[in-house]
């Protein structure tokens, strides 16, 4: 399928054999939602350290730029923060006194540090899972796999639109920003910065609004009735290569859930 979230590259892309993007995509958001799934199950740190290990591999499979790839971890990682923070400072449960260290008043619990390690352990095993099977594929291909995967229309057509106009909003906020410092605005803490800021944001929320709406009318202009229509998938790919892609697609949701599902067995028996 063809689509305007699709681009040229992806098109005429070269598929390897051991990448995942030969893989059918609701398998893969599948084998994700499975995974994940199990990976927030774990109460111990050594299984999910192992399903770190795991979803990187995954991640390594996948193809991805490392370029690409690196700043959405980091922001997933920068959620984290405050429970690193904060976390060590919660009471310890009764019957565990252990310190990890003082800093003057305060008290660091081992217990806490031990409950944010498990906490970024699991959310960075499900962040890789997630960017290496969704990441792998096309928006447009995603879509159709939700859709594959019965989840609703409404909900898969929010989920596509939201992401494309997310662009939309970054250009605007640049061009907002840039115009300010053609104004003579100077980026800082200073009240004057911040009421310049809260300005950028106003103007920006402002301006998104219209943009939907015009969006919205666009859309409804040209048919739009709550969900996209989907085009009949093409088959340009040999047979032989359709049934390699079956098994590897088979193999693929066969090996999380074995993954997911020893970690959790693994978790128990600790």
């Amino acid at each position: 399928m063809r689509t305007g979230f699709d681009t040229p590259a992806d098109s005429a892309r070269s598929l390897p054999y051991f990448s995942l993007r030969a893989v059918r995509p609701e398998r893969k958001l599948a084998a994700a939602a499975v995974f994940s799934l199990c990976a927030a199950l774990l109460s111990r740190p050594e299984p999910a350290l192992g399903a770190v290990l795991f979803a990187a591999l995954l991640l390594c499979c996948s193809g991805l730029p490392l370029r690409d790839t690196a700043p959405r971890l980091a922001s997933v990682n920068a959620f984290f923060l405050p429970f690193w923070l904060l976390l060590p400072l919660s009471p310890a449960p009764a019957g565990d006194a252990r310190t990890l260290f003082s800093l003057g008043p305060l008290a660091f619990s081992t217990a806490g540090f031990e409950a944010a390690l498990l906490i970024w352990l699991k959310g960075n095993a499900a962040a890789c899972a997630l960017a290496a099977l969704a990441g792998s594929s096309t928006l447009a291909e995603n879509g159709r796999a939700l859709r594959a995967l019965r989840v609703p229309d409404k909900m898969t057509a929010l989920l596509l639109i939201t992401y494309a106009n997310l662009g939309l909003m970054a250009r605007e906020y640049v061009r907002l920003f840039q115009a300010a410092r053609l104004r003579g605005f100077v980026p800082g803490a200073s009240p004057a910065a911040c009421r310049v800021y809260a300005r950028l944001i106003g103007l920006l929320l402002i301006r998104s609004r219209q943009k939907a709406r015009r969006v919205e009318q666009a859309m409804l202009l040209r048919g739009f009735r709550g969900c996209f229509p989907l085009l009949p998938a093409q088959r340009s790919s040999p047979p032989a290569v359709r049934l390699r892609d079956r098994r590897a697609s088979a193999l693929l949701f066969a090996l999380c859930c074995l993954a997911g599902g020893a970690l959790v067995l693994w978790d128990v028996m600790l």
